[in-house]
This record gives C-alpha cells, sequence and structure tokens, in this order.
C-alpha cells in the first residue's frame, strides 16, 4: 500500500485528533497488512476485517480515529494453511508469531511483527521476551456447540488450559510472587508449554464440521457471547476501501457487528482491549527490555 505524504500529516476526524506520530503507527500496521493480503491472495486464503478494524472498514472507510491496532480473523481451516505456509515467507523485520516460531509466547492467535519497533503492552513489557515489535492480530474462529450445555462445557475445558499457560509460562513476569505461587509455577511448568497450546487450539476446533450456527475466536476470549457470531454471515466476502487501500469483510457484517457492538453505527469512544501499550516507530522493543 503506497500512502501518499497527506496520510501522514496530523488531522482532526470525527471531533478527534489524530497525531502524526499515530500516523506512523498506522503506516507500519497498513504495511503488514498488505504483506499479509499478498499472502493470502497468492495461497488462496480467505480473511475478514473483525472488532474495531471492521467497525472503520464499514464506518470511515480506514481506521476508527481512535484505534491503534488491525484485527483479522480467518476461519480454521485458512487459519491452518496460513499457519504452514507464513513461516518462512517473509524475511526481517517482518517475523510471523505464533507458539511454534517464538519462544514463551501462548496466546490462542497469530501476531505479524515489524521487529524493528516497538508494541509493548503495560502488563507485559520487560517481563517477557517475546518479539513486541508493531503488529497486526491474526484471529482464528471456531465452530461453537449450540446446546448451551456443550458450550459451557467446551469453555472450562478452554479456561482450564488458558490457567495452566498462565501459571506456566506466563506466571515469571508476575511482579506478585510468593513462595508458595512459585513452587506452583514450578510443578506446572514442567508441562511443555507448546503441548498445552495445541491441546488448547485442538479442543477449540473440535466442532468444526458439525453443522452448528455460531463461529468465535474462543481461544482469545472463550466467556464473551458478544464474540459468537452467525457462521452465515461469513460464507461470502467483499471488498471495501481502507485507507488509501482496500480490505476484506464477511457480506454478513452487520449482523456480525450488530452482536458485538450492538448499534455500531452510533459514534463513541471506546478503549481497546490492550489497555495502555507504549508504541515506538523509530526503536526496537529489544532496547526497551534491555
Amino acid at each position: 500500500m503506497e500512502l501518499t505524504n497527506a496520510f501522514f500529516r496530523e488531522e482532526e476526524r470525527c471531533g478527534y485528533l489524530v497525531s502524526a506520530e499515530m500516523k506512523k503507527v498506522w503506516a507500519i500496521e497498513l504495511d503488514l497488512l498488505t504483506r499479509f493480503q499478498e499472502l493470502c491472495q497468492q495461497h488462496n486464503l480467505r480473511y475478514f476485517a473483525s472488532g474495531g478494524t471492521l467497525i472503520g472498514a464499514v464506518r470511515h472507510g480506514g481506521f476508527i480515529p481512535w484505534d491503534d491496532d488491525i484485527d483479522i480473523m480467518m476461519l480454521r481451516e485458512d487459519y491452518d494453511k496460513l499457519l504452514q505456509v507464513a513461516p518462512g515467507a517473509w524475511e526481517a523485520p517482518y517475523f510471523f508469531q505464533t507458539v511454534e516460531t517464538d519462544k514463551r509466547y501462548s496466546r490462542g492467535h497469530a501476531q505479524l511483527r515489524h521487529s524493528n519497533t516497538t508494541a509493548m503492552l503495560a502488563h507485559e513489557g520487560k517481563r517477557f521476551p517475546f518479539n513486541q515489535g508493531i503488529f497486526i492480530d491474526i484471529f482464528p474462529v471456531d465452530e461453537v456447540p449450540d446446546d448451551p450445555q456443550a458450550l459451557d462445557a467446551l469453555r472450562r475445558r478452554l479456561n482450564r488450559y488458558e490457567r495452566l499457560l498462565n501459571w506456566g509460562v506466563r506466571y515469571p513476569g508476575n511482579p506478585r510472587k510468593n513462595l508458595l505461587k512459585t513452587a506452583v509455577h514450578g510443578m506446572i511448568s514442567l508441562i511443555p508449554y507448546r503441548w498445552l497450546c495445541r491441546r488448547r487450539d485442538k479442543i477449540a476446533a473440535r466442532y468444526n464440521g458439525t453443522g452448528q450456527s455460531r463461529v468465535g475466536p474462543i481461544t482469545f476470549l472463550p466467556n464473551e457471547d458478544k464474540l459468537l457470531f452467525p457462521l452465515a454471515g461469513f460464507a461470502a466476502v467483499e471488498t471495501v476501501p481502507f485507507e488509501q487501500g482496500e480490505i476484506a469483510i464477511p457480506a454478513g457484517y452487520d449482523e456480525i457487528l450488530r452482536t458485538q457492538y450492538g448499534d455500531y453505527r452510533k459514534m463513541a469512544k471506546a478503549d481497546s482491549y490492550h489497555s495502555h501499550i507504549t508504541f515506538d516507530t523509530e526503536r526496537c522493543y529489544l532496547d526497551y527490555i534491555r
């Protein structure tokens, strides 16, 4: 995506001032998006804008003025194919991040990062040694059971694995350590964390192809009903303008967005899932970790 000089200027959008510094962050994310789109086109993979990125595409023709990232969803079949082709697809500074490519990274979704930059979440920061460059999120989407009891059981199992990962992988970075908790961490950390991640993903995908009516990124936030969307909404793809390029959206975007946000056409400034995040487009995250 070729951005004009005008893109990088500070400007007011919908009564909100977008700084020149945030425009630089957006530019890096748009570059990541372009490289991701090229790979998807090359391998015939479907993807969809999601969350705030989907609202921005539909309502603004680009970023929501106060948004700070790009969110993508892929149905599990396409996501699994992406995991096969993406690790060797890009050279540095681009880095495709999953539990298989980055030690101690344990999220249930992939991220494409620019390794010479920084996007450091406040609750992670220096405590976690994995790649923390500016990123775009790529979430797998799985079918979930229509039966409420089966859905509750699925959520309980996923939450169990999330707790094990929190204690076994993320706990070393917890500043509130004590002797008992450290001992528990030591025992749980004997379980290979990549095995836990693979088990979690297998459990999340168990209902795919079983004729359910809803899907969701359940390895991300399994307990959120607002993130369970009608599967029919992803049957077709549309392409719409996004900043100075284009992005793919699900044809059923209206019902998907109403499920997640209610009246998404109404302008309302909201926080992102990230809480506070430190961006630096000029310095590598390793400078901050050091």
